[in-house]
């Protein structure tokens, strides 16, 4: 979209009611993926052309990862998702809309030779040397994720804060204790999807020379469980993922595991109108992903469902790598599936969590948020997130509580336990 600053106000109302991203003069994002405000700290352009769609606007406040805008009554949805490159958050709240960081340490200020806010690269070698330096203070990590501005960590109840450093390469160190940890939305482990919530299960698999992709619904076998005092069949629903090989050549297709019985059978789209398309043979300790072969003859292909901006769908090409230069902070990203269609989001934060199975590896993670913050709806759960590029970032696992956002596993473990991307298609 071209500049909305330079256009005529009647525009500017429509492009800020009916598009997705706001494109101004100047980005509210620099190269490195770090929250900017505008030139001088000059907010009075931006709240004046967003005052013209949105009248009843009170505030606007930049507290990255989010631009925040409060407004006496919110208006109708969709909102626009972006301004400038930072994600917005819209808010009826005098003072929420912030992302809970935590409270700050009040430790020295550790790994001082690596300034994360003046061009040092985040990567895993600067993961590890944060774990290190905890290690060296005794004190337990759940999850680690490194913010713009901070770092968010998750500790022990109990520890004091005098113990853990009060900043780490450059940046604020913010901590929350265990029994505060942001968890599970359980609404991503729902056996049924929403009343009034209309999704895709139509049934790809049927036909001779049936295609499927990334994106449809899997779901699970049926049990018996009691709703109101009546017994009734229900399931897991989920979404498919993506085609991967091992190192000898063999296609799987991910799924996540917590979204099927211990059978392994995967059902599509449910038990009731569809049938088994596959089943379960290898699941990746901690990382909530399983590896699944389909039945003999069905095909799979790496290319996600077309939208009406783009037909064809897109490409999954590659794996990333999940760190700067291949993923900064607020680069765009969109996920296609069953139960909420196409929808865009960013990242906001990378990290790593404590492998609560063995407690001993941590897993990656990114996380994100998506457009209008009331998604991902249940089911999402697997959905490959891809980048501009078409290069899985991650998988989807969990929405969290309240409207944080929602963690998705990183590409790269698929990596770490030996399996590529599939280009294209593959007949099992």
């Amino acid at each position: 979209m071209a500049n909305t600053l330079r256009k005529s106000k009647p525009d500017q109302v429509r492009d800020i009611s009916t598009s997705k991203r706001i494109e101004i003069s100047y980005p509210l994002v620099d190269d490195e993926g770090n929250a900017l405000g505008p030139p001088s700290g000059d907010w009075t352009e931006i709240v004046a052309l967003l005052k013209r769609a949105y009248p009843t606007i009170n505030a606007l406040e930049m507290s990255a990862p989010f631009v925040i805008i409060r407004m006496a009554k919110l208006p109708p949805t969709p909102w626009p998702f972006t301004i400038g490159g930072l994600p917005l958050r819209f808010t009826e709240t005098e003072h929420g809309g912030h992302l809970n960081a935590g409270i700050l340490g009040r430790g020295t200020h550790e790994l001082n030779s690596i300034n994360l806010r003046r061009g040092d690269v985040l990567s895993d070698h600067v993961f590890q040397q944060a774990l290190a330096v905890m290690q060296t203070r005794d004190v337990k990590v759940f999850q680690i994720f490194c913010f713009d501005n901070y770092w968010s960590i998750v500790i022990p109840d109990g520890t004091d804060l005098r113990r853990v450093p009060r900043g780490l390469a450059g940046q604020s160190c913010c901590y929350k204790y265990e029994s505060e940890m942001v968890n599970l939305e359980p609404a991503a482990f729902r056996a049924k999807v929403s009343r009034g919530i209309a999704f895709d299960d139509s049934d790809y698999a049927t036909g001779s020379d049936a295609l499927l992709r990334p994106g449809i619904m899997v779901t699970s076998s049926p049990w018996i469980a009691s709703e109101n005092g009546e017994p009734r069949e229900i399931y897991k629903q989920t979404t498919s993922g993506i085609l991967v090989v091992d190192d000898q050549g063999q296609p799987f297709v991910t799924v996540a595991t917590h979204g099927f019985q211990t059978d392994g059978l995967i059902f599509h789209p449910n038990p009731i109108s569809g049938s088994i398309i596959g089943k379960i043979v290898r699941s990746l300790p901690g990382t909530d992903i399983s590896l699944a072969k389909l039945n003999t003859g069905l095909r799979y292909y790496n290319q996600t469902f077309g939208i009406e901006a783009n037909p064809e769908g897109v490409e999954i090409i590659d794996l990333s790598p999940g760190y700067p230069p291949h993923l900064r902070r607020y680069d765009i990203l969109n996920m296609n599936n069953p139960y909420m269609g196409y929808s865009e989001g960013t990242v906001i934060g990378v990290g790593l969590k404590l492998d609560t199975e063995g407690e001993i590896n941590y897993i990656r993670h990114t996380w994100t948020v998506f457009e209008n913050g009331s998604g991902p709806l249940d089911g999402s759960c697997g959905s490959p997130i891809l980048d501009q590029q078409g290069s899985v970032i991650g998988l989807f696992r969990v929405k969290i509580r309240g409207d944080e956002g929602c963690l998705a596993v990183s590409a790269s473990e698929l990596r770490r336990f030996g399996y590529e991307i599939c280009n294209g298609e593959r007949r099992f």
